[in-house]
C-alpha cells in the first residue's frame, strides 16, 4: 500500500463514528465466550497461584498445580496483580480487590530496595531477595502493576509508589540517549544484558496505565516523549518495523549478535499506538502502528493455518517454529482492536482464522488456560500453564480488550 493511500485509510478510520460497525464486532467476538473464558482464566490463577501473604507461585503444570521452583520476579508478580484487577473489573467479587491489594503489599513490602532505591529482580516466596538487580522490563510491570492496583482499589499508596518509581528509574536507569539500560547491578554500576526494544514498550504501557491511574499531565507529557524518542531513534522508516535487539549506541544487532525482528512485537506496538491515540496522542503514531502492523502481518503471518510467528530476520522471513501463546494473543488483541475500532474490516478473517487455530491448538478444553506453546510436529510441544513469563497477562489483556470493543457505548 502506498504512503498516500495508507494515510487515506487512516483519516477515514478517524472519520468512522465508534458505532460504526457494532453488528459486525458482535458477529466476531463472541460477548460470552470471552467473558467466561476470562472469568475461567483469572480463577484458574487466583485459586492456584496466590498465597495467603500475597506472593504469586505461578510455576505451574497443565493441571494447575505447582511445579518446580516458585521464586518469584517482578515480572510474575505484576502481571498477577494485573490479572486479578481484571478479574475483579469482570466479576467485582471482593475476592480479586482482595488478591490485588496483597499481591500489591507484597510487592512493596518484599521486593522494594530500602536502601539503593527501586526493586530487587527476583525474591522467594517467604519474601528473601534472590536477585538484586534493576530490571528496566521488570521495573515497567511494577508501574504497569501498581496502577492498576491503584486504579481498583482506589489507594493512593499505589499509585504513588508508581509514580516513585518512574522518578527513580529517570534518575538511575536512563542513558544518554534518554532511553533506559537493560539492566544493572543493585548500585547502579555496571550494565547487564543487550539493549533492546521490548523494556521500551512496556515501560510506554506502564507510562499509560499510569496516566489512567493518576490523569498526571506530567506522565502524559512523558509517554509521549518516551514513544517520540523510540520512534526517532529505533523505527525502521523504509521498511515500517522495529528491531528487537540493539547494540550500545542504539543501533540495530547484526544477526550474528542476535539481531532479529520479534513479530508479535509489532503487532503489540500497534495496539499500543493506537490506544494511546485514543488517549489524546497525535494522531500520528496511528500512522506508525498501521505501519507495524502491517509489517507484522506481511512477514509473520499464517495465511495457511492463521497465526503468527514469532521471529524473523532482516530480510522479512519468518521463523517457522512452534508458535506460542503470548504471541497470538498479542495478534488477535491488534487484528480485532483495528478492525473494529479503526475500520479496518479486512483484519476480521485474520482474527477469526487465528481465533481458531488458538481455540484449536492453545487453548486447554480439559483443565482451562493456554499451553504454552503449540508445535504441530508435537517434538517441542510444552504443555505447562504457569511460568515467571507466562503468568496469565497477555491472555487477561486480549479477552479484556474484546469486551471493551464489544461492549463500548454505541
Amino acid at each position: 500500500m502506498s504512503p498516500r493511500c495508507l494515510r487515506a485509510l487512516i483519516l477515514l478510520s478517524f472519520s468512522l463514528p465508534l458505532s460504526a460497525q457494532p453488528a459486525e464486532t458482535a458477529r466476531h467476538i463472541d460477548r460470552e465466550w470471552f467473558r467466561k473464558t476470562l472469568a475461567e482464566e483469572t480463577a484458574h490463577w487466583r485459586q492456584a497461584a496466590l498465597r495467603p501473604n500475597g506472593f504469586f507461585a505461578v510455576s505451574l503444570d497443565r493441571q494447575w498445580q505447582p511445579v518446580g521452583s516458585q521464586n518469584g520476579t517482578l515480572v510474575s508478580q505484576g502481571r498477577q496483580i494485573y490479572v486479578m484487577a481484571a478479574g475483579y473489573e469482570l466479576t467485582r467479587d471482593p475476592a480479586y480487590l482482595e488478591a490485588v491489594k496483597k499481591g500489591a503489599d507484597f510487592l512493596l513490602q518484599y521486593f522494594r530496595d530500602p536502601e539503593c532505591g527501586l526493586f530487587f529482580s527476583g525474591v522467594t516466596p517467604e519474601g528473601k531477595a534472590v536477585d538484586e538487580s534493576k530490571d528496566t522490563y521488570g521495573l515497567a510491570f511494577t508501574i504497569f502493576a501498581l496502577s492498576h492496583a491503584a486504579r481498583v482499589t482506589k489507594d493512593r499508596r499505589y499509585s504513588d509508589a508508581a509514580l516513585e518509581t518512574w522518578a527513580q528509574m529517570k534518575e538511575h536507569l536512563r542513558d544518554e540517549t534518554g532511553l533506559f539500560k537493560p539492566k544493572t547491578d543493585r548500585n547502579y554500576t555496571r550494565v547487564i544484558g543487550q539493549n533492546t526494544q521490548n523494556p521500551m514498550m512496556h515501560l510506554f504501557e506502564a507510562l499509560l496505565a499510569l496516566h489512567d491511574a493518576t490523569g498526571s499531565k506530567q506522565v502524559f507529557q512523558d509517554a509521549e516523549a518516551h514513544a517520540n524518542n523510540i520512534f526517532t531513534r529505533l523505527f525502521d522508516e523504509r521498511e515500517g518495523r522495529l528491531p528487537e535487539m540493539y547494540e550500545r549506541d542504539w543501533k540495530p544487532s547484526p544477526p550474528e549478535n542476535r539481531g532479529y525482528f520479534e513479530l508479535a512485537h509489532q503487532m503489540e506496538w500497534a495496539f499500543l499506538l493506537s490506544h494511546a491515540v485514543e488517549k489524546g496522542f497525535p494522531k500520528r503514531y496511528l500512522e506508525i502502528g498501521e505501519r507495524l502492523l502491517s509489517y507484522g502481518m506481511k512477514a509473520g503471518y499464517d495465511k495457511e493455518a492463521g497465526g503468527v510467528f514469532s521471529r524473523g530476520d532482516y530480510q522479512g522471513n519468518a521463523t517457522r517454529a512452534p508458535k506460542g501463546w503470548w504471541e497470538q494473543c498479542e495478534t488477535l488483541r491488534a487484528l480485532m482492536h483495528y478492525a473494529s475500532l479503526r475500520g479496518r474490516k479486512d483484519l476480521w478473517p485474520a482474527f477469526d482464522q487465528t481465533l481458531a487455530f488458538a481455540r484449536k491448538n492453545l487453548i486447554d478444553a480439559e483443565y482451562g488456560g493456554w499451553f504454552y506453546s503449540y508445535d504441530p510436529t508435537g517434538e517441542r510441544r510444552r504443555t505447562g500453564k504457569g511460568s515467571v513469563w507466562q503468568a496469565g497477562y497477555h491472555v487477561s489483556g486480549m479477552y479484556a480488550e474484546a469486551l471493551r470493543l464489544v461492549d463500548r457505548p454505541r
